[in-house]
């Protein structure tokens, strides 16, 4: 008996500390995802997506992977939201009308679009995705 909860104590220890770790890693690539992400300015200058602001407009083609949430403003593109849906399946997203909201660190999959940034620094759909991921390993660490 004594062997028996023993053995589930260490397998307890043992998953606890492989869903922390887990969570680091998910948590870590999407704040390189958020921070190296390249974005094409109107003007041709490529800057990093950290230093886009609200109201910046910037270029993705296809293969890009989108700097910050955001509106499209001109342009339509396919683009694959399987990163933040779990979808399979690409959209298609149009300047105008009510599909034209982007996020960031999705995929254009065909064509060009200019996107208007919708969000202030800090504030995005990655960084709560962040602060949710983190808040879950704080949460279990405390229990």
């Amino acid at each position: 008996m004594t062997f028996i909860l023993l053995m589930t104590l260490l397998f307890t220890n043992f998953s606890k500390a492989i869903t922390e770790a887990r969570g680091k890693a998910q948590a870590e690539s999407l704040r390189k995802t958020r921070e190296e992400t390249p974005a094409k300015l109107e003007n041709g200058k490529i800057i990093s997506s950290s230093k886009l602001r609200k109201g910046d407009i910037f270029i993705c083609e296809a293969g890009d992977v989108i700097a910050s949430d955001g509106e499209i403003i001109e342009g339509l593109a396919t683009i694959d939201e399987s990163a933040i849906t779990g979808e399979s399946a690409p959209v298609i997203r149009e300047a105008g009308g009510d599909k034209s909201s982007v996020t960031g660190g999705t995929k254009v999959l065909s064509d060009k679009i200019k996107i208007k940034v919708t969000t202030e620094a800090g504030e995005s759909f990655l960084d709560k995705m962040i602060a949710l991921v983190e808040g879950a390993s704080r949460q279990k660490n405390t229990q």
